[in-house]
């Protein structure tokens, strides 16, 4: 499962990816990253690993929630 959230603020373009993923050993790792659309390269990238999808899943939903309170809105909208 993967989103991109984009917000402009003063002519900044900013962008948020989540990506929630499974790895071979059964676990889920969500993935953030995070940085200017005009940069090639992502400000940062952070991998966080948990015991199972619900969890993982759960984390994913309350990030949504808190980027969109602070102006992002998934590509496209």
């Amino acid at each position: 499962m993967k989103t991109i959230l984009i917000r402009a603020v003063n002519n900044r373009f900013r962008y948020y990816k989540l990506e929630l993923i499974g790895n071979l050993f059964g676990e889920s790792v969500l993935i953030r990253t995070y940085g200017s659309l005009l940069r090639a390269k992502p400000t940062r990238t952070i991998t966080e690993l948990y015991s199972n999808h619900s969890e993982a899943y759960e984390a994913y939903q309350t990030l949504l929630m808190q980027k969109s309170k602070r102006g992002y809105c998934p590509k496209g909208q």
